[in-house]
């Protein structure tokens, strides 16, 4: 019995790991009403713009890594794409037909800063011990998503994200494939 119980146990804590509170909401999202109902792009080039090179690569790696298991087929844009800079309109043309992507997904930061947060009465020793006023800062961003179709190259759709731990790369990455990827299926942009 004993046995069961920490089995029990620990898949309880895997799932709440896993799940977790999501580091990002959506304010707002558009879809242009020339598309039709469905317009389900097959693969998409996800392009994280970015000057800091590692960040944009585990950026790009991790929301890939997030959609092909989510079946959505996509490709990091890192390999194809130099952001150094001003990118330029015939790279991401390149990337798209050396991918085979017939969309491209664009991600950009629009702004970043510090929000401090504050609890009052809340001592920030165990239990609250004193309760004693406590505070924090929190890294707050504002992200752009944009949709490109590789056929027209117009934007398709976008997608406004606000995220609430920008200083912790790894967690939003994860985060932001996860929405990105019900925002997607959502709009019928993707195939289910």
């Amino acid at each position: 019995m004993r046995q069961f119980t920490l089995y029990i146990l620990c898949i309880a804590i895997s799932l709440t790991m896993l799940v977790g509170c999501s580091s990002v909401k959506t304010l707002e999202t558009w879809r242009s009403s020339s598309l039709p109902a469905v317009a389900e792009y097959k693969k998409l080039l996800i392009v994280n713009i970015n000057l800091d090179e590692n960040v944009r690569k585990m950026f790009e790696d991790i929301v890939t890594a997030e959609m092909n298991e989510s079946r959505i087929k996509a490709v990091a844009g890192h390999t194809y794409v130099a952001i150094s800079g001003a990118y330029k309109r015939n790279d991401i043309a390149a990337a798209v037909k050396e991918t085979g992507s017939d969309a491209v997904l664009m991600i950009r930061e629009l702004n970043t800063g510090n929000q401090q947060l504050s609890q009052q009465g809340q001592g920030s020793v165990l239990y609250g011990e004193g309760f004693l006023p406590s505070s924090w800062d929190l890294m707050i961003a504002t992200l752009q998503v944009s949709l490109y179709s590789a056929e027209s190259e117009q934007m398709v759709w976008s997608a406004t994200v606000k995220t609430s731990n920008d200083d912790n790369k790894y967690i939003l990455s994860r985060d932001m494939g996860q929405l990105l990827i019900k925002l997607l299926r959502n709009d019928k942009m993707v195939t289910p």
